[in-house]
């Protein structure tokens, strides 16, 4: 197996899950907190849009809190794996989570 289908395939393992959900990041660096959108997400990270880019590689907490009472939402620390650009000037960006709370 080449390591080109051994990366595809492995992106495959971690089944992802369509999320229309509003998300608070805390940047580590700054503390500064910054509003998301998520697209979709797995055991291991989460796709989100934001309004502005973030570098790779940059640590943050994530919160998306749950619209059910009595119901915890997705407490999580995670580092930024990628952020790419997108035609109507927002920004794609996925976290890979490092410890779930």
């Amino acid at each position: 197996m080449s390591f080109h289908d051994q990366q595809y395939r492995e992106k495959r393992d971690f089944i992802r899950m369509k999320v229309e959900a509003r998300a608070i990041l805390t940047l580590h660096e700054g503390d500064e907190k910054i509003e998301a959108d998520c697209q979709d997400l797995s055991s291991q990270g989460v796709q989100l849009v934001l309004d502005r880019p973030l570098p790779e590689s940059a640590h943050l907490s994530l919160s998306i809190p749950s619209p059910t009472p009595g119901l915890q939402g997705l407490e999580a620390e995670g580092q930024v794996m990628r952020c790419e650009a997108v035609d109507n000037g927002q920004f794609i960006v996925g976290v890979y989570f490092n410890a779930l709370k």
